[in-house]
């Protein structure tokens, strides 16, 4: 849908171009319906995740102050990045930051969030990086060879494929996808939409729980024991918890206040208008048909057989 003049007037992100963001337009791809991605290590991926910026973003030299957060797409990573500012930034929006976009570094991307190695460099502790990357395409190269401190969110796989599906229908950097929602769950289970297979990407992350510098957690643990996650974070980034900063961080990110606030809601972004969409758990519910939600079900055991971790798929 076109917007108005005057409102695009406000967008300091315009659509991703395939002649401005891609780099190499020889190795896009085009699927079905149109849906356009690239392939990084056999993974499908966006095309503004350029082999330029991905072999930068793997070579980053982190500091033992820095956050990378990372996820699927549609797992609550915009969430997580905001209490993440917040926690480091004692509970307040930063000052000298107009929105949530300009206080993290997105280093793979060669669209939303560009930054130079001078500018990281010169970017003062502790840095917040996001990532949607597996385990062994992260930031920085090993993660667990990195002083950097890598936290991981992981959501219900059938609310993921729901929420990514709406995300990703009739945008630029989609190829303006048309698929009908079966199409788009046949693909999803497949591996074959932008960041790969989520059975993948969470087991690749999951397998390193237990290290130092890595936390994981889980959308539906966050939403039903919300201060007590956040002592969980805080406690592994070291930030000492206080009752009042954890009561101010708890009201600034619920869902509505995100939704509303120009900070985090992402409005200078054209595409991004109805970036939050519900943030429910299982709201999954209204869009699967029963067939769909039975084979998923059983494609998730077999995915699932070692029990490697748990979601309630109804």
């Amino acid at each position: 849908m076109d917007l108005p003049k005057q409102l695009n007037d406000k967008f300091s992100i315009g659509e991703y171009s395939d002649g401005i963001h891609a780099d190499d337009l020889e190795n896009l791809k085009t699927g079905e319906y149109g849906y356009r991605y690239r392939l990084l290590e056999n993974v499908v991926m966006p095309p503004y995740i350029t082999p330029e910026k991905y072999q930068f973003s793997r070579t980053i030299q982190t500091r033992d102050s820095d956050i990378c957060y990372t996820s699927y797409p549609k797992s609550g990573s915009t969430w997580l990045a905001y209490i993440l500012v917040l926690i480091v930034n004692n509970g307040e929006i930063p000052a000298c930051k107009d929105t949530l976009r300009n206080s993290l570094h997105w280093v793979a991307s060669s669209w939303t969030y560009p930054r130079s190695q001078a500018e990281l460099e010169a970017t003062p502790s502790p840095r917040i990086f996001k990532s949607h990357m597996p385990y062994q395409m992260a930031l920085g190269g090993d993660p667990i060879k990195n002083p950097c401190k890598y936290i991981y969110i992981a959501r219900n796989p059938k609310d993921v494929a729901v929420s990514y599906y709406y995300f990703e229908r009739e945008k630029s950097w989609s190829g303006y996808y048309s698929g009908p929602w079966d199409h788009w769950l046949k693909i999803f289970m497949e591996g074959n939409v932008q960041r790969g297979s989520w059975f993948d990407h969470v087991l690749s992350w999951w397998q390193h729980r237990d290290a130092d510098n890595i936390l994981f957690l889980r959308y539906e643990d966050l939403k039903a024991n919300f201060k007590q996650e956040l002592r969980k974070i805080m406690t592994f980034l070291g930030y000492e918890q206080h009752d009042d900063m954890i009561t101010k961080i708890a009201e600034k990110t619920t869902f509505e206040n995100m939704q509303k606030d120009n900070f985090s809601n992402m409005h200078e972004i054209k595409e991004f208008h109805s970036f939050f969409r519900k943030g429910k758990v299982r709201s999954w519910k209204e869009q699967f048909e029963e067939d769909q939600c039975l084979a998923f079900n059983e494609f998730y055991e077999k995915k699932n057989e070692r029990h490697w971790t748990q979601f309630d798929l109804g």
